[in-house]
């Protein structure tokens, strides 16, 4: 899978070592209610269509472009549907490097273009209903949830802890 050349000049200074990376995911839903997927050439496994923020993209622009390149769907944003991170969106890829990803997931709604493998990050991609989605990530599915629910507030998780001696 392509990296970008800011990613590719990172892993340069830091080989394999855990880097922090702001991603996007779309959660392309159509008239029918149903969900865009791709079946990632990586791992085989279906996934939402998503990827890296560029230095100085916006993470909206970078939603529309990452979902171009991989379906030919061309898509509006509509609403940040979740932001996660930590451990459940640690990754470590058949080459080795390691990223905890920062995770903006968008509700899409698809604007134009027929749904094709685009590129050579996945090995299909079509739309599903919500009771006929394939096997998947849990993380995939419970941002999917949240999009169909249309619950206009952002979902995140946070844990109260103490900082410098109160507790929040």
């Amino acid at each position: 899978m392509p990296i970008s050349e800011y990613i590719r000049q990172l892993r340069e200074k830091v080989g394999h070592a855990p880097i922090m990376v702001v991603g996007v995911a779309g959660i392309v839903i159509n008239a029918a209610g149903e969900v865009l997927l791709q079946r990632r050439s990586d791992n085989g496994q279906w996934a939402l269509p998503g990827g890296a923020v560029d230095p100085g993209e916006e993470p909206a622009e970078a939603i529309v472009r990452e979902v171009w390149e991989e379906t030919a769907v061309l898509v509006q944003p509509e609403r940040v549907v979740a932001v996660h991170g930590g451990h459940d969106f640690f990754m470590r890829y058949p080459n080795g490097d390691e990223t905890y990803i920062i995770s903006i997931s968008f509700a899409c709604r698809p604007i134009s273009g027929e749904p094709r493998v685009n590129d050579d990050e996945s090995l299909e991609v079509r739309y599903f209903a919500p009771d006929h989605f394939p096997p998947m990530m849990e993380r995939s599915r419970l941002r999917i949830q949240l999009a169909l629910q249309n619950e206009p507030r952002c979902q995140f998780r946070y844990t109260p802890k103490p900082l410098g001696g109160t507790h929040l």
